[in-house]
């Protein structure tokens, strides 16, 4: 049994969004997002081999002229500071694409116009693959799925 505790880690991902404004101008370009402010529960992974785990979350993007929604993933590191496990150990793939962890971003939702006044919901599905877990400290891991919104054409 504490074999099985020792190997064990559950994964968390802190939802950070940049590029959002607080108060609005109207009369100027401004494009908006919003997600939960809860972190994503990724799961509880153990043992060997590559263990895959997902969560999946709304943004609502709000913009009164044409926008670009953009994710990236940076990675995981123990709570407690102990390790941060390696890229080389990871896959991450955001909404059905693969992503370089810490330097890649992708396109999750782009718009060559307004939003409706409500705005939009753009979905974010995220997968995180990792493998030989038992050479890293077992407890809590989080790490950041960042989404950045841009204004353009």
């Amino acid at each position: 049994m504490w074999t099985l505790a020792k190997a064990c880690a559950v994964v968390s991902a802190c939802l950070v969004a940049v590029g959002s404004a607080g108060a609005v101008d109207m009369s100027q370009p401004f494009v908006a997002v919003s997600v939960q402010s809860t972190p994503l529960y990724l799961g509880e992974v153990w043992g060997p081999g590559l263990k895959q785990m997902a969560a999946q979350v709304n943004a609502r993007v709000k913009a009164n002229c044409p926008y670009h929604v953009e994710a990236s993933f940076q990675g995981l590191r123990h709570v407690e500071g102990k390790a941060t496990i390696a890229p080389k150990h990871m896959s991450v793939v955001i909404n059905g694409r693969a992503v370089p962890i810490g330097t890649g971003r992708i396109p999750v939702a782009n718009s060559q116009g307004p939003t409706p006044y409500g705005g939009v919901d753009v979905p974010i599905e995220l997968q995180v693959g990792v493998r030989n877990l038992e050479h890293y400290p077992a407890g809590r891991y989080g790490g950041a799925l960042v989404i950045t919104v841009m204004a353009g054409p």
